[in-house]
């Protein structure tokens, strides 16, 4: 029996999903993976790591990928290519490697070398893929420990306006705002403090992780990735790393005060997410089509901060990926969807 291995191989995360040939979930997996600082010549352990869990001897590999965007490439075409090699090495006995690339399609090796810009970043192109199973309108927003993806589907067609990471973030189709790495100063210049406003410093003293812990949006195991300050998850931990970003700490603020600052952090980030839904209602709507009728599938470990926004920008059906597959596949989605191409592509 054949099986597909689906791969989303990011710079912060790597995530993998098994799929038999009825779509069974039957392995999923995901590592938070700090390529930045375990080097590039390490993601062939955390491959080695899924491929021990290959127990067919019959199966294709499919994989969309983000680790390009990491500094330890020079250039995003490097990035692409030894991914991709890195890839083909370890899964050395598989029937076929496939890559997803910005058409939305899968791609061979030989493909990807002539043009590997069109599989960097790919993993929303495996989301859209996916979009447009579900519905014939429908914007589906993923947002996982960085960065938040939007993808659109307009009368049953993928509409997409954004083919790079630059393109993505003119056309609002990508926010950089996530809900463990974010910098909190990257996201506000100010916050409430004594009955004030203060600004803040421009360090890295808290990330959003902190933020949401402190607020209940997430469990200390839910928080994976490196903290600002090379300390524990603890909640303790938390507060007191919020509490440096005005330029306090845990002494001078009690954790009354330092909840309030979490609060307007994630009001700011709901907001940045509300403003690409809003350019992108304004889109829909300049095409004499009514956003109103659009469903919105939330994706990603900060379901709860995207729901919020969609419903903010006025979105009346706003559904879950995992309630509208009826799998567990949200924080492995494009893993997940990478997999489906396959198969449903009759490539298996």
């Amino acid at each position: 029996m054949s099986y597909v291995l689906g791969l989303d191989i990011g710079g912060a995360n790597v995530k993998a999903v098994i799929i038999d040939s009825k779509s069974n979930v039957l392995f999923c997996f995901r590592k938070y993976f700090p390529l930045w600082i375990v080097g590039k010549e390490a993601l062939k352990d955390i491959l080695h790591e899924i491929y021990s869990h290959v127990r067919s001897s019959s199966y294709v590999v499919s994989t969309c990928m983000t680790a390009e965007l990491c500094d330890v490439y020079n250039v995003k075409s490097e990035g692409v290519i030894h991914v991709a090699k890195t890839v083909l090495k370890v899964f050395h006995d598989a029937k076929d490697v496939f890559f997803v690339n910005t058409n939305c399609s899968l791609g061979s090796l030989e493909d990807l070398l002539r043009e590997p810009i069109k599989y960097a970043a790919t993993n929303w192109a495996a989301n859209a893929w996916l979009l447009k199973k579900l519905c014939s309108n429908g914007i589906m927003i993923d947002i996982g420990s960085t960065s938040t993806s939007i993808v659109i589907v307009i009368n049953g067609k993928i509409d997409i306006r954004g083919y790079t990471d630059p393109e993505k973030l003119i056309h609002g189709e990508l926010v950089y705002t996530g809900i463990l790495r974010t910098n909190i100063a990257t996201l506000v210049d100010k916050v409430p403090f004594k009955g004030y406003y203060t600004r803040v410093c421009a360090e890295k003293f808290a990330l959003t992780g902190d933020v949401h812990l402190v607020l209940g949006n997430i469990a200390e195991q839910d928080y994976t990735t490196e903290t600002a300050n090379g300390r524990g998850r603890s909640l303790r931990e938390a507060y007191a790393r919020i509490a440096r970003v005005p330029c306090a700490d845990a002494e001078l603020l009690n954790e009354y005060e330092i909840r309030e600052i979490a609060r307007y952090v994630q009001e700011v980030q709901i907001f940045k997410i509300f403003e690409a839904l809003m350019q992108i209602r304004s889109r829909i709507a300049s095409m004499g089509v009514d956003p109103d009728n659009f469903k919105v599938y939330t994706v990603g470990l900060g379901e709860f901060l995207v729901k919020e926004a969609a419903r903010r920008a006025g979105f009346k059906e706003i559904i879950s990926i995992d309630d509208a597959l009826g799998k567990k596949v949200s924080n492995i989605l494009p893993a997940y969807a990478s997999a489906l191409m396959a198969l449903e592509e009759s490539v298996v």
